[in-house]
């Protein structure tokens, strides 16, 4: 059974390792060495937003990021909206649920926290995940999508709460 909780320091380097390996593995990196230094450097983000994990017994299967609409790691979030970020899942464990249990566990906690929506912005390219998040009701929002790099979209989804 997958457990979602928060996520403990001595987790910190494997979330890094998962989250570098599901992006590069998976394609959705350019050759953007910076970006695969922040997707490791999940101590550097947990000092800034708060990071979930997906465990099996203590075998640590997938992250999201928390951000606030405060925090130096907020790309679209309002006062009033959750955002995630770094949505990621061990490739080994892709195909299992453990996405969806990590963007539901992000849900749950907005509306726990009487946010109005959640906010995400995914790259165009990644068809997968935006299947998902339509699967479980987040709407394209245009107004958000954005450029981080000349060679990067992305595209702004929000989920009404």
């Amino acid at each position: 059974m997958t457990t979602i909780r928060a996520a403990r320091p001595a987790e910190y380097e494997a979330i890094g390792e998962i989250s570098a390996r599901a992006y590069t593995e998976s394609g959705n990196l350019s050759d953007d060495i910076d970006y695969t230094v922040v997707l490791r450097d999940a101590a550097g983000r947990a000092e800034h937003a708060e990071l979930l994990v997906a465990v099996k017994g203590d075998e640590v299967l997938g992250t999201v990021t928390l951000v606030r609409h405060d925090s130096s790691y907020a790309d679209l979030a309002r006062p009033g909206e959750l955002e995630f970020r770094m949505l990621a899942v061990a490739p080994e464990a892709a195909g299992n649920g453990v996405g969806q249990a990590l963007v539901e566990a992000v849900i749950d906690r907005a509306r726990a926290e009487g946010m109005e929506r959640v906010v995400l912005c995914v790259r165009d390219s990644v068809k997968p995940a935006r299947r998902l998040y339509e699967r479980l009701g987040f709407e394209r929002r245009p107004g958000r999508d954005w450029h981080p790099a000349v060679d990067v979209h992305l595209l702004g989804y929000a989920l009404e709460l």
